[in-house]
């Protein structure tokens, strides 16, 4: 995903998109993963972890819209 490799390649650019470096948000992840896990079901694949707290980094951090967000 695009945030993953930015995460791993471009630091100034995911700090500028989420407002905290890679390692504050695993760490972050670390600390939320159980509580916002879902399980997939047969009706549909869950939505990553990861991927949910980018989102709700990024709309702390800017206060987009949701349609706006969903590019990300």
């Amino acid at each position: 995903t695009l945030m993953k490799e930015l995460k791993d390649g471009d630091s100034v650019a995911y700090r500028n998109i989420l407002r905290i470096t890679g390692g504050q948000f695993d760490g972050l992840l670390r600390m939320v993963d159980e509580l916002i896990r879902k399980q997939d079901t047969k009706m549909r694949m869950a939505i990553p972890t990861a991927t949910k707290l980018e989102v709700t980094l990024r709309y702390l951090a800017t206060g987009d819209s949701f349609k706006s967000l969903e590019y990300l």
